[in-house]
């Protein structure tokens, strides 16, 4: 919100969950009770509109060229000059094209060429990754927000929905705590994922949603979960 108050055109948002981050941003993106124009991109569907007024500005990007121009990241930047006033382009996985060579010099460019244009008309780009370390010269130009994986209110709402699809009531005072602390360090798309698959008839089952999430730590090259018994305790002091 502050961003986009004062005219912020370039911002890279590190998340785990992009789909839920651009929901959050919605509502930002809401300016004098109008929506403005939402667009996303990807290098798979190229450049898709989030709601009505996205397709007119989808229009003007396309200009005399075809919509299938605008799945190269290069093309749908430099393209990203002519969507109107208030727009917002969501970037997936911007860290795959900034970081890369050759290819990496000249998307870095048609970012960073994007900067003075888009401020004067609240016009915004947002880059979505897991992480990323910008090249030198984007890092003075660009605002890194991190967005953070889901508070322990979030989950439990997240936890409450599963119960709620599966038509089972919601669970009791002793489960919830338990399960949000099985969850908690996954973002939101895996944690309603994890706790779909850990219910039954009779509920949440807290040790299958810890067997979830000890897999999807454990499928970060370098961590893995210690199942011995030992304590701190034990260690002697090391």
């Amino acid at each position: 919100h502050a961003a986009r108050k004062v005219s912020v055109p370039l911002i890279v948002i590190r998340t785990a969950d992009p789909a839920a981050t651009i929901d959050n941003l919605k509502a930002a993106a809401v300016v004098e009770n109008q929506p403005a124009p939402l667009l996303k991109w990807d290098i798979a569907q190229g450049v898709k509109p989030l709601n009505e007024e996205g397709k007119d500005a989808i229009a003007k990007m396309v200009g005399e060229g075809e919509i299938d121009d605008l799945q190269d990241p290069s093309v749908v930047l430099k393209a990203a000059l002519r969507m109107p006033p208030q727009s917002v382009l969501f970037f997936l996985n911007v860290q795959r094209f900034v970081t890369s060579e050759p290819s990496g010099a000249v998307v870095a460019q048609a970012i960073w060429n994007l900067r003075d244009q888009l401020k004067g008309s609240r016009r915004t780009w947002v880059g979505l990754c897991p992480d990323i370390q910008l090249p030198p010269e984007l890092q003075q130009d660009v605002l890194v927000l991190d967005e953070p994986l889901p508070s322990p209110d979030q989950l439990r709402e997240i936890i409450e929905a599963q119960y709620k699809a599966a038509g089972l009531p919601s669970p009791n005072g002793e489960v919830m705590p338990k399960a949000v602390d099985a969850v908690a360090g996954l973002g939101a798309f895996p944690a309603e994922q994890a706790s779909a698959m850990c219910l039954t008839k009779n509920g949440l089952d807290v040790e299958s949603l810890w067997d979830r999430k000890r897999q999807m730590i454990e499928e970060a090259k370098g961590l893995s979960v210690w199942r011995g018994g030992e304590r701190f305790k034990d260690i002697g002091g090391l």
